[in-house]
């Protein structure tokens, strides 16, 4: 049961995390002449609009049982023929959604920032260590305030890591795309329709999880740096 109360508390933290993240991907197509994703309703801060059943359940699952938190919401389309320069643009879509968890990361950072200068005034000392481990005090209003926002940090950082891998459908597949000769495009076409197997084998087998130790590390750090404690 707490581990449900848990989860309930977190919801708006990953929620608006893929929420703004697809919806940036849809903001930059439609600045940038495609109406592709405004068309199919996409242009939207409405979750319901973007988010994914099986990438959500990922997220719903690693917080359940202490996983990385590695989730994706649906992918937004875009028309390549409806942009001015499909190279370039191509790539500034793609780059808009990790952009967005980053700007995210910040907001979330100084609100954990602002509840430990509160609490500190108030006299209350947050365990951020027990937050990190994801068994924070459930009777403690600082302790869930810091825990909502200290995976606001977590799950920003990753989700703008994780999509940067460049592998379809995720984002960093287009700014390899965008930036690599012709053949990377031919070798992305022969893999895409085998993309979603290849990226379940990676989490099966723990590869995404090697590659994301490093960002998860960071972010500690980060979030240890917030409270005034020593880094890792």
């Amino acid at each position: 049961m707490e581990k449900l109360v848990y989860l309930l508390l977190l919801a708006p933290a990953f929620i608006s995390a893929l929420t703004i993240h697809e919806f940036a991907h849809a903001w930059a197509g439609h600045k940038l002449g495609d109406d592709t994703a405004e068309r199919q309703g996409r242009l939207t801060l409405d979750p319901l609009a973007h988010l994914d059943p099986l990438g959500t359940l990922l997220i719903v699952v690693a917080i359940l049982f202490n996983a990385p938190l590695i989730g994706w919401a649906k992918p937004v389309p875009f028309n390549p023929r409806n942009l001015s320069n499909p190279r370039r643009d191509s790539i500034l879509i793609a780059i808009a959604g990790p952009i967005s968890n980053i700007l995210q990361a910040v907001v979330w950072i100084a609100l954990l920032f602002a509840i430990r200068m509160v609490s500190e005034r108030m006299g209350v000392m947050i365990d951020v260590w027990s937050i990190l481990e994801r068994n924070p005090d459930m009777n403690s209003i600082s302790a869930i305030l810091a825990t909502v926002c200290a995976t606001g940090v977590l799950i920003n950082i990753m989700l703008a890591a994780f999509n940067m891998i460049p592998l379809p459908p995720l984002d960093g597949h287009y700014v390899l795309e965008g930036l690599g000769p012709p053949f990377i495009t031919e070798l992305f076409d022969q893999i895409r329709p085998y993309s979603f197997m290849i990226l379940l084998g990676l989490l099966w087998v723990g590869a995404i999880n090697i590659i994301l130790q490093p960002i998860v590390i960071f972010a500690w750090r980060l979030i240890l740096l917030t409270f005034g404690q020593p880094i890792l």
